[in-house]
C-alpha cells in the first residue's frame, strides 16, 4: 500500500516523506524530482511548455507510480487539483495531507526561486489566493497533520504510527 503525501509548497512533503520512508522501510519517491530527472527543472517546464503541459506530465507520473509497490510518495503541491490524480492515489493507498498556513508556507518558500507558480517574489497575498483555490482538493485525505511548529521527524513519526495502525486495521479486515 502506498502512502501519498500532499500539501502546499513548503509543507515538507519531501523532508517528512524521506523520514517516514526510513521509519517504514519503504522506498521514497518524489513526483517533482522524478519529473525533473526526466524532463529538466520544473521552472523550465513551466516556462517552455506551460503549466497545462506540466500538469499532464505530473498526472502521467502519478499514473505510472500508483500501485506499483509499497512506497512513500510525495506528490507535487498542485497534483491534487486533478480529481483523477486523487483517485489514483486513493486506489493505490492512502493520502496524508501536510497542513500549513499561507504565512507558514511563505516563511518556508520565500527564499527559493524554483517555485514558478509563485512568480519571482512570492508574497502572502499570492500564496493565500493560491492556497484558497486548492482548499477543497487538499481536504480529500485520510489523515491531516499540522506541520507548523513540529520538527520533520515528529511529523514523520505521527504519520508512521497512524499508517501502521491503518495498515494493521485494513489487514485484519482482509482488505490488503
Amino acid at each position: 500500500m502506498q502512502l501519498w503525501l500532499t500539501g502546499f509548497m513548503g509543507a515538507g512533503k519531501t523532508t517528512a516523506g524521506r523520514k517516514v520512508a526510513r521509519i517504514l522501510n519503504y522506498p521514497f519517491l518524489d513526483c517533482d524530482a522524478e519529473l525533473e530527472r526526466e524532463h529538466g527543472p520544473i521552472a523550465a517546464i513551466f516556462k517552455e511548455l506551460g503549466e497545462n503541459r506540466f500538469r499532464e506530465l505530473e498526472s502521467a507520473k502519478i499514473a505510472e507510480i500508483a500501485g506499483t509497490s509499497d512506497a512513500v510518495v510525495a506528490a507535487g503541491g498542485g497534483a491534487v487539483l486533478d480529481p483523477a490524480n486523487r483517485l489514483l492515489m486513493r486506489s493505490a493507498g492512502v493520502i496524508v495531507y501536510l497542513a500549513i498556513s499561507p504565512a507558514g508556507a511563505l516563511a518556508r518558500v520565500a527564499h527559493r526561486d524554483h517555485r514558478p507558480i509563485l512568480g519571482p517574489a512570492p508574497d502572502l497575498q499570492v500564496i493565500s489566493e493560491l492556497f484558497a483555490s486548492r482548499t477543497a482538493a487538499y481536504s480529500d485525505h485520510d489523515l491531516r497533520v499540522g506541520v507548523e511548529g513540529k520538527a520533520p521527524a515528529a511529523v514523520a513519526h505521527i504519520i508512521a504510527r497512524w499508517y501502521r495502525r491503518h495498515l494493521a486495521n485494513v489487514r485484519s479486515k482482509g482488505k490488503a
